[in-house]
């Protein structure tokens, strides 16, 4: 497997933060519609808090900093792996990490010949950027996006709120995003760690709530 062109790098980066790449990240709330049902996020200034709060403090900037230490020369995979499934906070979010980082890596595999291992989320996705010779810089911002892009789906189908509304949140959160993802590029790894305790219990209240739309 060698390194792809700049040109062709831009076309790999695009489809990975697509909503379109079947990682399944669809059927994952990230414990969000725990929080809708509960009366915690229940207008648009309520989702663009908890968003904030799950981007800057909870898996948001701690996927970020694993994804950028799984892109770096001398990454060990394994050990960044078995590191992000212990950083799993819940049952629903180890979950939600393996499954989507599973199916990133078998279809990753499938069209560019990279690596099938199954992997949590961020190193699956780091590990395949590394071998196409995609660059960090890049790399990190777009899937913080895609991460909160697809949040905000999510909360667009457990709220009323429009598709105009939505990506008005996205704006707003995009000096963050940018702030998080540059901070996670040169960050170490005892940077590492979680202060987003409510949408964390959200996600454990998530495992017995019926009915519900989405599987975390």
């Amino acid at each position: 497997m060698t390194e792809i062109s700049a040109e062709r790098a831009a076309h790999v980066l695009q489809a990975f933060a697509s909503p379109a790449y079947p990682t399944g990240a669809f059927a994952y709330s990230h414990g969000l519609e725990s929080a809708i049902q509960r009366g915690e996020v229940d207008d648009p200034a309520s989702l663009e808090r908890w968003l904030s709060d799950v981007i800057a403090h909870g898996t948001g900037r701690g996927d970020a900093i694993l994804l950028a230490a799984a892109m770096r020369p001398d990454a060990d995979l394994d050990a960044l792996s078995a590191l992000a499934e212990a950083l799993a906070t819940s049952r629903e979010r180890h979950v939600e990490t393996m499954a989507q980082g599973a199916a990133f890596a078998t279809v990753t595999a499938a069209v560019h010949g990279t690596d099938a291992t199954p992997r949590p989320f961020p190193i699956a996705v780091g590990a395949a950027a590394r071998v196409l010779g995609l660059a960090p810089a890049a790399v990190v911002p777009a899937i913080l996006h895609a991460f909160t892009a697809n949040l905000l789906s999510a909360a667009q189908r457990a709220l009323p709120l429009g598709q105009t509304a939505a990506q008005q949140r996205l704006a707003a959160l995009f000096p963050l995003i940018e702030r998080t993802a540059a901070e996670a590029l040169c960050a170490p790894l005892d940077a590492l760690g979680q202060a987003s305790l409510a949408a964390d219990l959200a996600a454990m209240h998530h495992e017995g709530l019926e009915p519900r739309i989405f599987r975390t």
